[in-house]
């Protein structure tokens, strides 16, 4: 039997691709500035330093002028928010919630994490993507920012962002409007929020297989922590031999945990052997996680890895927009003139310490994903 998705397609959206922390930490500071209702937050990283104040006096701002502000945390994402600015939140009657604090007594309940990260502005604006609220993502703080992106959103399908923050939450929300609003007779602008929340239901890794299998022209995919599931790459190699243009972009030289580079890594040799390209990013890290299907794209949290797979709270959205796609085609194209191009030849000569490194990272993977299956939600 088919799985149902929890939300409905949407039409008449507006997207806007923006690259890297100068251009969506302004825009998002921006719509913050100008709300007039409500404000709902929900980010995994959240630290102290400049561009957490930038955001914390903003919030306290909004909140002056009566804006009701509610900020969602993952309790161990934001472990480095320091007590200052955790007061400063709360005397400001800032509604602060840390998703499912740590308990050493129950380690298999604190593995649980929300990964999400979303901003919802009043009932008409939102941003998705994979940055966090940290210095990491600003280039004003660090030469080599952490590349990343946020999908700025204006249109019908905000209401169901609204309503899968809320669930999270657990507050009482307005019921989720199951009927889209008018359909256009041409499909041509669409978009469909996908959630992760465990193996039952995780929307975006079904999303994402289904239309790697249906793809005809291209499939462009990067992602950091690319510790996927078979389905995933096996749907990759099986694109790839019907002629499929299959692009892979991961980590190249910089990278915040090396070991998944080298477990990445240990998917080449037969990804490159079934004819895909695989790029290797060299200015800075690579942070954003997004997939390219032919008129398809999705963007948001999910690195699709174990830990999204079984354990982490995630959210994407699947667009069709052709304005946007072309943003999206225009930076893969882009990052792929910045990366270098891993080829079959050089990899199977690739030396013994290169392959030690991938046998053991292979070791924490299998432990991982041991643990990961045994606390799956």
């Amino acid at each position: 039997m088919k799985k149902k998705y929890q939300y409905p397609w949407r039409y008449n959206n507006f997207f806007e691709l923006l690259v890297d922390g100068t251009d969506y930490f302004s825009s998002m500071l921006e719509e913050i500035k100008n709300s007039k209702k409500i404000i709902l937050f929900e980010s995994y990283l959240f630290e102290s330093g400049k561009i957490a104040n930038s955001f914390i006096n903003e919030l306290i701002l909004a909140k002056k002028r009566g804006i009701n502000v509610l900020l969602l945390l993952d309790e161990f994402g934001s472990k480095n928010l320091n007590d200052i600015d955790k007061n400063t939140l709360l005397e400001a009657k800032i509604e602060l919630v840390f998703y499912n604090p740590v308990n050493i007594f129950q380690p298999g309940k604190s593995l649980k994490r929300n990964h999400r990260k979303l901003l919802v502005v009043d009932e008409n604006i939102a941003f998705i993507g994979g940055a966090g609220i940290t210095d990491h993502f600003s280039e004003n703080m660090s030469d080599n920012a952490w590349h990343d992106v946020m999908l700025k959103i204006k249109g019908d399908i905000i209401s169901d962002l609204r309503h899968s923050f809320y669930q999270i939450w657990g507050a009482e929300c307005s019921p989720l409007i199951i009927e889209a609003t008018e359909k256009p007779e041409k499909e041509e602008n669409k978009s469909h929020v996908l959630i992760a929340s465990g193996t039952e239901r995780n929307e975006i890794i079904r999303a994402i297989i289904t239309r790697i299998r249906a793809s005809k022209d291209r499939v462009w995919l990067t992602s950091p922590y690319f510790i996927s599931s078979w389905k995933i790459r096996r749907a990759l190699r099986y694109a790839a031999k019907k002629g499929v243009d299959v692009r892979l972009l991961f980590p190249g030289p910089y990278s915040d945990h090396k070991w998944i580079n080298y477990g990445i890594q240990r998917y080449y040799r037969r990804l490159l052997k079934a004819k895909i390209l695989i790029y290797e990013f060299q200015p800075r890290f690579n942070h954003a996680k997004i997939i390219l299907c032919d008129n398809w794209y999705s963007l948001g949290s999910s690195n699709l890895d174990r830990w999204n797979q079984f354990l982490n709270l995630d959210a994407n959205i699947e667009v069709y927009d052709a304005k946007s796609h072309q943003q999206i085609f225009n930076l893969f194209e882009e990052n792929f003139i910045k990366s270098e191009l891993v080829t079959y030849e050089k990899w199977k000569n690739r030396g013994l310490v290169q392959h030690i490194r991938e046998w053991f990272s292979g070791i924490i993977i299998l432990l991982l994903s041991f643990i990961s299956h045994k606390f799956k939600r």
